[in-house]
């Protein structure tokens, strides 16, 4: 069980972490790099902030909460409806990303965003419905979503930090 506890910690990391990053700047981005008071906020940090408050409203309200869960949690008959839940969360979460209101420039950037949290969800659920299986099996499937969870929850993070439309 401690190997499942794992495989979902670096998605959750990352998803805090891009709610840490989004609140230094990282939401959005201009083609100049910088924005004037005279111009106003760009369509891009406009954007970018947005989003940095859908991942903050999902980081306060579900990521915190279901992590300390599942990380506190030694049995696969327990955590299993955890994973379900918080794999349900993700998909939320994607579905939060795909209606924030893009400028044309970063439409394919939101539905990546939004691409990657579905997938997380996706997989996170799966681990959600394997009682058919003993607790070493079980292990070693959190052992096989383990790479694709580190992948798309990077690409998320990485994406929303420093988007590039």
């Amino acid at each position: 069980m401690r190997r499942a506890r794992k495989a979902l910690t670096l998605p959750l990391i990352l998803l805090a972490l891009v709610v840490g990053l989004a609140a230094c700047g990282g939401g959005g981005s201009s083609s100049s790099g910088t924005t004037t008071v005279a111009d106003g906020p760009s369509p891009e940090s406009t954007w970018g902030k947005e989003v940095e408050k859908v991942m903050r409203r999902f980081e306060n309200q579900v990521s915190a909460r279901a992590t300390e869960q599942i990380h506190t949690t030694s049995s696969q008959q327990l955590v299993e409806p955890m994973y379900r839940a918080y794999g349900a969360a993700l998909t939320k979460l994607g579905d939060e990303l795909e209606a924030t209101r893009a400028p044309a420039a970063c439409v394919a950037l939101r539905k990546q965003m939004s691409d990657d949290a579905h997938a997380l969800g996706q997989l996170t659920t799966k681990l959600g419905h394997e009682g058919q299986v003993d607790q070493e099996e079980f292990s070693a499937l959190v052992v096989v979503q383990e790479s694709r969870l580190h992948r798309y929850g990077r690409d998320l993070t990485e994406i929303t930090y420093r988007p590039h439309c």
